[in-house]
C-alpha cells in the first residue's frame, strides 16, 4: 500500500472514530449518559410506538424552584430529563449530588428526606405548570434511584 492509501485510510478511520464519538455525546465532549429503563413507573420499551427521546428539563425545573422559594434544593439538582411514555405517561430522572457515598438504594434517612423533597417539588412543578401523569427517578451519580414518586 502507497503512502498516500495509508494516509487516507488512517484520516477515513480517524473520522469515523469522531462521528462515533459524536454521536453518543451530548456536545460536551463527555458520553451521554442513558437512565435506567427497567421496573415498574419506568416507560415499557417493548410497547408498540417506543418511548420518546429524552428531553433535558433543568433549566425549567430550576427556574421552578427558584420562584416557589425552594431554592435549597435547586443547588443539588444537576441534571433533569424528561421523555414520553408509550400510553400518555412521562418519566423523568432527576440527578442530585445526595447519596456521595454512592449507596442508593440503602441510603440514610436524612439524603431520602432531601431526595423526597426533590421529588416533591418536581411532581408539583409538572402538576401545577403541565397537569401531566408520570414517574420522577430522583438518582445519585451512578443512576441509582434514590426515590421515586408518581405525579
Amino acid at each position: 500500500m502507497t503512502t498516500y492509501g495509508r494516509r487516507t485510510a488512517l484520516s477515513g478511520m480517524a473520522l469515523a472514530c469522531l462521528l462515533a464519538l459524536g454521536a453518543c455525546s451530548d456536545g460536551t465532549g463527555r458520553p451521554e449518559e442513558s437512565p435506567p429503563v427497567a421496573g415498574p413507573g419506568t416507560c415499557d420499551e417493548t410497547e408498540q410506538g417506543g418511548a420518546g427521546p429524552w428531553k433535558p428539563v433543568l433549566t425549567e425545573f430550576h427556574g421552578y424552584l427558584q420562584t416557589s422559594g425552594s431554592a435549597t434544593p435547586a443547588g443539588h439538582v444537576k441534571d433533569a430529563k424528561l421523555r414520553d411514555c408509550p400510553g400518555g405517561d412521562r418519566e423523568a430522572y432527576v440527578l442530585t449530588d445526595y447519596d456521595p457515598y454512592l449507596e442508593a438504594p440503602n441510603v440514610d434517612a436524612e439524603t431520602k428526606k432531601k431526595a423526597d423533597q426533590v421529588a416533591q417539588a418536581f411532581t408539583s412543578w409538572r402538576d401545577k405548570n403541565f397537569h401531566d401523569e408520570g414517574w420522577v427517578h430522583v438518582i445519585n451519580g451512578a443512576v441509582e434511584t434514590v426515590t421515586k414518586h408518581a405525579w
